[in-house]
């Protein structure tokens, strides 16, 4: 027969139920204590970003030089953001668009007597080639009204030739404003490519007509001009199921791309298939645009795109490949590159970015850095090229819509009296969560240090917390210049928060930085509550000191949680019975001996150490 209080606490572990008694100190008080132990967490909450160099992809802060994402921001000088290049727009000289989309450019390096010329040939059956001559009124001018349907142009021995659609001869000129047809014999195709031959003395014109056809001339002129035939029969690539899409070179070795194949045409006539994976992952797309960067040839493949860096080393990459769950996905609608930096227009939906990009070697590891630099919203291109117009004059120039844009190039934008600046743009940086994803965070005041701000030149401080899908400004726009501290109005409660930065000016020759972010806060952590009991260990008929033991022992292994119940309070660890879900913390039972008076025999006990647990049965 059980006598009413003379037990204490209740456990409960699996089906085994056992009642335990409570040693008492010398005091004549049970030895029983609750406490709250606190986790290692950030007393005084600091999120701190110096650096945005690393580029944009990240949705969680993990890399402390990276963010999340951006628009018409410039990050690609190291402790720098400052706002992107503004889009130049160009039209033609009565102001009007250009007859359709610019669809392919040439710098004519023989062109305006040997000065240099930019052509531009615009896309469809309609489509015309236009000339832009920097000294004149900086627009552009119908070249030629006979040529029609461009779809490739490329300079050879000081020629410019223009490939046409629709299955007529090609074009050449010597000035890039009169137009000679050819009168060749295999005149028709649907790309050029120049290359050294194979002796390496001099280069040869290359086309191919797809589906499958590959020829080659030492002068595609007219046979009156000297004219030499494309070589017949010509080279056969892959089957005809499949159309050719670019001939590119890698280490002086000829590469033809195809929909389902990457193929080396070797000196020898010899034809080797590289990527016959490609067959399971066919794609009109397939090194669509390819361009050289650095030694490597850097090509669209499918969706996304790809480097090769030698003759067969090949490795996927790109502005939107391994960015994290950031909800970005694109097609690669262009490809362009100058001596330090590789530029990616992506059509991502609704509105078109071009990023920025290159690979350095940090921490040991290579890794790509890409900047969301230009922004074109819904304007669409399918055609971007970087010209160097003069010494100091050097562009990028771009298809937009149905006419055309440029941003200056520049290796320090801020320091450059040429370069010019959008009007606004924004960069977000990465989600912070502290210590712990669900502990409040309590958000103070912010510090910022920042240059050329303004009335009219300013960084707006913004932010989105937990499931926040707009901004909210967190403080009024910075004007002031130096590092500055705001104080909230009030503290903002979030458990996750990312924090936005407006740039904006009203002149487009000056910009806006800042260099360093830091917000202050608190963190409010879980606390543990700690059930830290001494149980009596007694030897009866009906209690073993060795059951109990095992039992104890046993709770501490368990992979099941743990019943725990006050019966002082009338607690029980039956169903509805107010017990506790907890776990025994690892180390325990631990047994101890306890002396209560001078000379009396020391008693054994167990400690054990009882962690609840947050834990709910439907």
């Amino acid at each position: 027969m059980t006598i009413l209080g003379v037990y204490d606490h209740e456990i409960k572990d699996g089906s085994t139920t056992k009642k335990l008694k409570l040693m008492k100190g010398q005091d004549g008080v049970s030895m029983y204590k609750v406490s709250e132990e606190m986790p290692k967490y950030q007393s005084e909450l600091k999120i701190i970003q110096r650096d945005w160099s690393g580029g944009h992809g990240q949705e969680y802060a993990d890399a402390p030089d990276m963010f999340l994402e951006g628009q018409s921001i410039d990050t690609t000088q190291d402790g720098r953001i400052f706002l992107g290049p503004l889009i130049n727009e160009v039209k033609e000289s009565d102001d009007t668009d250009l007859d359709s989309a610019p669809g392919v450019f040439l710098w004519f390096e023989a062109g305006n007597s040997g000065a240099g010329i930019l052509l531009c040939a615009t896309a469809g059956a309609s489509g015309r080639i236009y000339r832009y001559d920097v000294a004149s009124d900086g627009k552009w001018t119908l070249a030629a009204t006979n040529v029609a349907g461009v779809v490739d142009m490329v300079e050879f021995n000081s020629i410019a030739y223009a490939m046409v659609s629709g299955g007529a001869k090609y074009w050449y000129s010597s000035d890039g404003s009169t137009w000679t047809q050819t009168d060749l014999t295999d005149g028709t195709g649907w790309g050029f490519f120049v290359s050294p031959n194979a002796a390496g003395t001099s280069n040869v014109l290359w086309k191919w007509k797809n589906p499958n056809e590959l020829s080659y001339t030492t002068d595609g002129r007219t046979v009156a001009a000297s004219g030499v035939q494309w070589s017949l029969p010509p080279t056969y690539i892959g089957d005809t199921s499949n159309l050719i899409t670019k001939i590119f070179l890698i280490n002086d070795n000829l590469m033809i791309g195809k929909e389902d194949n990457l193929y080396h045409y070797d000196s020898d006539g010899g034809l080797h298939p590289l990527r016959p994976d490609l067959k399971s992952n066919r794609s009109s797309t397939n090194f669509k645009y390819a361009q050289e960067w650095q030694t490597g040839i850097y090509h669209t493949e499918g969706r996304g795109m790809a480097e090769i860096t030698s003759y067969n080393a090949y490795e996927p990459m790109g502005p939107l490949h391994r960015i994290g769950n950031i909800g970005k996905i694109g097609d690669i609608v262009a490809l362009a590159a100058d001596k330090d930096w590789l530029y990616v227009a992506v059509d991502e939906g609704t509105n078109t970015h071009i990023y920025k990009g290159r690979e350095i070697r940090k921490e040991g590891k290579l890794r790509w850095q890409w900047c969301p630099w230009i922004y074109l919203g819904t304007k669409t291109l399918i055609a971007m090229k970087v010209v160097q117009h003069t010494d100091t004059d050097r562009r990028l120039w771009f298809g937009y819509t149905n006419t055309t844009g440029y941003v200056i190039l520049s290796d320090n934008p801020t320091a450059d009296s040429a370069a010019k600046f959008a009007a606004s743009g924004f960069i977000k940086m990465s989600y912070n969560i502290g210590s712990n994803r669900y502990w409040d965070k309590l958000i103070q005041s912010i510090i910022t240090e920042t240059k050329g701000c303004t009335a009219n030149l300013t960084v707006t401080p913004k932010y989105f917390k937990d499931t926040d899908t707009s901004a909210t400004a967190l403080t009024a726009a910075i004007t002031t210049n130096g590092t500055v501290k705001t104080n909230l109005s009030a503290a903002l409660s979030c458990n996750r928060i990312l924090f936005e930065l407006d740039l904006a000016t009203n002149s487009s020759s000056t910009t806006p930085e800042l260099s360093y972010f830091e917000a202050r806060g608190v963190e409010k952590p879980e606390t543990v509550r700690i059930h830290e009991c001494v149980y009596q260990l007694e030897e009866t008929p009906a209690r073993r000191v060795t059951t109990l033991q095992s039992f104890l022992r046993g709770a501490r292994t368990s992979t099941s949680l743990i019943r725990f119940a006050d019966l002082r309070f009338g607690n029980k660890t039956s169903d509805a019975g107010g017990y506790v879900w907890v776990v025994l913390q690892p180390g325990y039972p631990e047994e101890v001996e306890i002396v209560h008076t001078k000379g009396s025999r020391p008693e054994l006990g167990l400690k054990c150490r009882w962690q609840e647990v947050s834990f709910t049965i439907a």
